[in-house]
Order: structure tokens, then C-alpha cells, then sequence
């Protein structure tokens, strides 16, 4: 039999081979051309074990130096790239750690400097990342951290300008979930009272807040990440401590801009606002009032403050209204109940409250009264007091109605705070005698003076600070002759 290779060296070459003596294409049998099949697999093969392995390889490479590179290329990219999209801020990061297998990464410390504020986090994690959208930019925010969750632990964040600091021993965010958890926060002055109050010229106000556990439920973060609105289902604060000291030995002012309203706030808030619920629950008030530097205040306190807001938001129909109830111990002692409807979006400052007080032994005010009010309550019991208040364009127009007997009132010197000499002991008698009404009670029909509330906004008036004015101008009537 004669072979090609066989037929060319005869001397003669036939026309099914090529001149390098194999067979042509088109004289390839089934065998030749499933040989060159196999071939070809086995080299695609050999193709994908080498991608294989130089992948495997560079994991490894990877892996076994991840801490560096974390620590090094990494933590110095995520800090140029963060100075340049943010010119003025500088953001350190302390040492840095990745899981692969949990998608985890823990940085033991981040702090972040801008012109106005300093914030310091401990130890924190971030899991649930998607990494590679995230550096080849190929989603938005919202995407990449679509299964992201946040925990941070001992957050500092200090206005140095504003003489303020916030705490937070532990913050949890979790975008699955659509939860933000803070607990141990505190907002106090950053070095006291005294040092706050000598940088105002003018009568500031000390605040004080510790709120121990805020859960923000429904949170849509993709509004939030996207920039283009805050909505959330409900806002719950557990145990919250508000405290207020009004250093009223210095003069206001005259040249501060008038307090936001609670429509003016609102709108002031350039993004959309919507939290269906808001609640408090236990909390706790103390207001004060100094009325000479380094002396004791008059304290004001409400204990057991459970609240409940419905529809707080910055835009909605014309009829749109935040509805509030709340109640408290007064001086612990007495129960007292409000409930407001505040407009959204009024035309002008408006809004409606009324509200009750349950049976109080009126001494029991004093602690407050004696030093903000220069008066004492000697003796004096209200059973019961109840008001309705409605404010239209900065006006309160309402009524005040209050059983009460046996009050007695003492006028005390502004310098000594005694109701001692002759000239506290004539004004007191005065007083008592052509200007209080010693009692109200239902006469034989059950008829009783009714107080009216008259009262109009003034420019240094705070929302709550305008609310207690208005209905105080109620009750001194109901106890005036």
C-alpha cells in the first residue's frame, strides 16, 4: 500500500498532500479531524488550569499579604482619594484588617478632621460590601452597600466652635435591615457651665442630652446614601435625659436672629422629611434658670416624659399637621397632659394645644418660682386645671379653668431672695390682698372665673419658651380678682 509519504519519494507527489507531505484539509477523514478535536480541547484545557493557577497564585500572594497592601496601598488611596474629594478635611485610618470569607473589613480606628468638627471612631466593622462595584464604579452607592451593615463602637464627634461634644459608646446600621441603632449617646459642653457661658457676651442656653438607646426603623437608605431625602418609619428614644441651664444674669442679644418655629425648622431642611412616628419613652426634663453667675438655679423638672408624635414632615398638602400627646410628672408630683396640632406649612406662625394638670400642692413649684420669679407660694392647692389654647399669626387666644383654694403668695427681695423687711412684707400684703384670688371653686350652679389667654409673640420667644407664656398669661388671670 502506498502511503503519501511513500508516493513522494517515488518520485512523484499526489494531489490529496501538500509539499510539506501531509494530507490536505479536504482528504482529513472522521479520525484525523477528531484528533485535532481532542487537541484542541486539551489545549483549552491546559489554557484554563495555567488562568487557574495564576489566579490561585496571585490569591495567595493576596492572602498572605493582605495586611500589608490593606495597610499600606490601600489605607493611603482611600486617604488621598478622600483629601481630594473633600479639600480642607483630612481622614486618618488606624490599622486595617479584611476576611475574605465573611466579607469583612475592621479598621481598629478612623478619624476625620474638617474645619469646624473632629470625628473619632474606635473600633468598627463593615460587612456585606460588594468591593468590586465599588472600585471599578460601575454601580451607585446605594448598590454596593445594598447588603451592607455598619458597627462602630466609642464615636466622639467635637465642635470645638460651638463648645460642644457628641457621644455614642456603640452605633449600629444595617442597610438590609433598614434599621439605625445608637446607644450611650451624649451631647455635653466640652470643658463646663463656666467656661461656655464667659465665651457669650450675651444669655446662651447650657444644653445637656443623654440619650441611652435610639432605634430609627424603616430607614430608606437609598434616599439617604442618594442624597435626596430622609424618610423613615419610626424614631424611638428610650430613657432620654434633656437638660437646660438659661444663665439670665446676661443681657440677650440684640443683634441674634429671632428662634425658628417649628414650621420654620422644617422648612429650613432643604432635603424631604418624613418620619411616620416619633416616640419617647420615661424620659426625663430639667429646665433652669441662674439668675446670678456661679449661684443655684430654679429647677423646673418633669419625670416618667412619654410622647408620641405622628406626621413629622417639610412638605405635604396645605391641611398637613404634626399631632403630638405627651405627658409628665410635674416637680413629680402632678400629671400633666398635652396634646398640639402643629401645621407643616402654615402661612404664619399657628398652631393648636390644650392639655390638663391632675391635683398639685402648689408649694411644690418654689424650687423654680422662688429664684426665676422672685415669688413663693406659702400655701395653695389646685385640684384640677385644664386648657385650650389656639395660636393664629403669632396671637394665643384661649382659656385657663382651675380649682384651687387657700393660695397665698410672698413677694421676695431680688438681691436676698428673703421675703424678709418691711418693703416684701407690704407688697405681699398687697398682693394677697387686692390681687389674688385666694380660691376657685364651682359656686351653687357651678359657675367659676375662667382665665383668658391673651398673649403675642415676641421675636426672643422659643416655641416652648412662647407656649408657657401664653398660658401663663391664662393662669394669672384665672388668679387675679
Amino acid at each position: 500500500m502506498l502511503t503519501a509519504a511513500s508516493s513522494t519519494s517515488l518520485g512523484f507527489e499526489p494531489d490529496f498532500v501538500n509539499s510539506s507531505g501531509l494530507l490536505k484539509p479536504a482528504m482529513e477523514g472522521p479520525m484525523v479531524k477528531a484528533i485535532r478535536k481532542r487537541s484542541w480541547r486539551r489545549f483549552s484545557v491546559c489554557v484554563v488550569v495555567s488562568l487557574g493557577l495564576l489566579v490561585l497564585a496571585v490569591a495567595v500572594l493576596l492572602l498572605s499579604f493582605e495586611r500589608v497592601l490593606l495597610n499600606s496601598y490601600g489605607k493611603r488611596t482611600i486617604e488621598q482619594a478622600f483629601a481630594k474629594s473633600h479639600p480642607g478635611s483630612v481622614v486618618i485610618i488606624g490599622e486595617l484588617d479584611y476576611s475574605l470569607a465573611s466579607n469583612c473589613l475592621v479598621a481598629q480606628s478612623v478619624t476625620l478632621r474638617a474645619a469646624n468638627a473632629t470625628l473619632r471612631i474606635g473600633r468598627s466593622s463593615l460587612i456585606g460590601v460588594c468591593w468590586a462595584q465599588l472600585l471599578w464604579g460601575a454601580n451607585s452607592l446605594p448598590d454596593v452597600l445594598a447588603k451592607g451593615s455598619l458597627d462602630a463602637t466609642n464615636l466622639l464627634v467635637d465642635f470645638p466652635q460651638a463648645h460642644y461634644g457628641l457621644r455614642a459608646a456603640h452605633l449600629r446600621a444595617s442597610v438590609p435591615s433598614s434599621e439605625l441603632i445608637v446607644e450611650g449617646a451624649e451631647l455635653q459642653t466640652l470643658a463646663g457651665d463656666a467656661a461656655l457661658f464667659a465665651a457669650h457676651e450675651f444669655r446662651t442656653t447650657r444644653f445637656h442630652v443623654i440619650v441611652p438607646e435610639c432605634r430609627i426603623l424603616g430607614l430608606v437608605y437609598g434616599d439617604l446614601l442618594r442624597g435626596t431625602g430622609y424618610r423613615a418609619r419610626s424614631a424611638r428614644f428610650s430613657k432620654p435625659f434633656f437638660d437646660a441651664l438659661v444663665d439670665c444674669d446676661k443681657p440677650t442679644d440684640p443683634f441674634d436672629q429671632p428662634p425658628l418655629m417649628v414650621h420654620e425648622a422644617l422648612a429650613a431642611i432643604r432635603l424631604p422629611l418624613q418620619i411616620d412616628s416619633l416616640t419617647v419613652t420615661n424620659g426625663q426634663v430639667r429646665y433652669c434658670e441662674r439668675m446670678v453667675a456661679g449661684a443655684e438655679p430654679g429647677v423646673l423638672t418633669f419625670a416618667d416624659v412619654n410622647l408620641v408624635a405622628a406626621g413629622i414632615a417639610n412638605r405635604g398638602q396645605p391641611s398637613a399637621a404634626i399631632l403630638l400627646r405627651a405627658q409628665g410628672k410635674l416637680m413629680n408630683a402632678a400629671v400633666l397632659k398635652v396634646e398640639m396640632t402643629i401645621p407643616i406649612a402654615p402661612d404664619s406662625f399657628s398652631f393648636r394645644y390644650s392639655g390638663s394638670l391632675s391635683a398639685l400642692d402648689l408649694t411644690g413649684l418654689d424650687a423654680f418660682l422662688d429664684i426665676a420669679e422672685h415669688l413663693r407660694i406659702k400655701s395653695g392647692i389646685a385640684k384640677e386645671v385644664a386648657f385650650d389654647i389656639d395660636v393664629a399669626a403669632g396671637q394665643a387666644r384661649g382659656r385657663v379653668r382651675g380649682i384651687y383654694r387657700d393660695l397665698e403668695i410672698a413677694i421676695l427681695d431680688k438681691r436676698t431672695g428673703t421675703e424678709k423687711g418691711v418693703g416684701n412684707r407690704l407688697a405681699s400684703l398687697l398682693a394677697n390682698t387686692l390681687k389674688i384670688r385666694p380660691s376657685n371653686t364651682p359656686d351653687a350652679v357651678g359657675d367659676m372665673k375662667e382665665g383668658e389667654v391673651n398673649y403675642a409673640k415676641r421675636p426672643s420667644d422659643e416655641f416652648l419658651q412662647f407656649a408657657w407664656f401664653a398660658l401663663r398669661s391664662g393662669v394669672l388671670d384665672l388668679i387675679s380678682h
